[in-house]
């Protein structure tokens, strides 16, 4: 079917939309807010603002972007971020000796409240970096999986871009009391009370510091909290030893108010059995030889591996695994890379609603 003049109106609406993305690719080139960056002899990165890039490709005559809008209309409409690629690349071909215009420009368009909010959500959704996950002795046998405090610290900073701050709600609470000494004893095959040249028993002096605090992040112009309690036991009777324990209930409280906020802050490592498993890779063993941690023999037998087409492994994580599944199934292919997994969950998310 075509209108008076002939045309179809198909093709019509088409080229109309396609001319809107190119006057916004022109747009936000001329506003410096488009940062085109060649990474491969067919493949550029286009990043829009301080939001994260999207892959440009060129296969043949067909283009192709990791953007949402390509995903739904192309290939039969190019996106914003293609056109970007066509016009720097058309300029740079016009004089070879002249700087785009992107690499010319400091100016960084503002991120709006909606990007910034988009940003923040898709980034509290990553599956945890196994990587940053430490070990260390538990009270009892064994050891348990943690986050380091300037490791939380960092995280909430690149997240939230500093505007958090962590109080405390009151005065610590300090509680002491003395306990019996214990040592193993070969005859009784168990831990028993030591005692004196008088039959006294021994007693060491301990304690635990307890802190309240809260985490507030500004969001939107609006202000949200998580509180939680921190605690760390200590042992001994001098300043050093409570000085250290103040310090290790305020960073205990700090982390388990920014766990609440998941995954990237530890939470999933009080899954009972991700935290069997969680930072052994980074146990190292020590130079007086002791043994490195290792998961049970009787574990069982481990999946086959993923791999990215760049040769790096899939963590052990839950939810990378899913998200990694999920793409072969879709695309019959493994993820270029971790980064390129990321922007096609970033494409495909389905928006939630306010």
């Amino acid at each position: 079917m075509t209108d008076q003049d002939g045309k179809d109106p198909t093709q019509i609406q088409q080229d109309k939309a396609q001319a809107e993305r190119t006057e916004r690719a022109y747009a936000a080139i001329r506003a410096g807010s488009f940062e085109v960056t060649r990474t491969g002899p067919f493949q550029w990165t286009v990043k829009n603002g301080d939001k994260l890039p999207y892959v440009v490709s060129l296969q043949g005559e067909e283009w192709a972007c990791t953007c949402k809008d390509f995903q739904q209309r192309g290939p039969e409409l190019r996106c914003k971020h293609i056109e970007g690629v066509r016009i720097s690349e058309a300029a740079q071909q016009q004089d070879s000796h002249e700087e785009t215009q992107m690499d010319q420009m400091d100016v960084t368009k503002e991120e709006s409240l909606e990007d910034r909010m988009d940003r923040i959500l898709w980034e509290l959704r990553q599956p945890l970096d196994m990587s940053r996950v430490k070990r260390r002795q538990a009270p009892g046998l064994g050891t348990v999986p943690y986050l380091e405090g300037y490791d939380v610290i960092d995280r909430a900073n690149t997240i939230f871009d500093f505007a958090w701050s962590f109080d405390l709600l009151g005065e610590p609470v300090v509680v002491r009391w003395q306990k019996k000494i214990m040592a193993w004893s070969q005859q009784e095959r168990r831990k028993v009370p030591q005692v004196d040249a008088n039959g006294n028993f021994q007693v060491e002096d301990v304690g635990i510091v307890y802190a309240t605090g809260k985490v507030s992040i500004v969001l939107n112009g609006q202000t949200y909290t998580h509180a939680d309690l921190g605690r760390c036991v200590f042992s001994g009777d001098t300043p050093e030893a409570l000085d250290m324990a103040l310090a290790g209930s305020v960073t205990d409280c700090l982390k388990r108010c920014f766990r609440q906020l998941g995954d990237q802050f530890g939470n999933l490592l009080y899954d009972k059995e991700i935290a069997q498993i969680a930072g052994l890779e980074q146990v190292q063993t020590s130079g007086n030889g002791a043994a490195e941690h290792r998961p049970a023999s009787s574990s069982p037998a481990p999946a086959p591996a993923r791999q990215y087409a760049d040769g790096t492994n899939v963590n052990g994580n839950v939810s990378e695994q899913e998200a990694y599944d999920a793409f072969v199934k879709k695309m019959g292919k493994s993820p270029a890379s971790k980064n390129d997994l990321r922007n096609w969950i970033s494409a495909n998310r389905t928006p939630t609603a306010a």
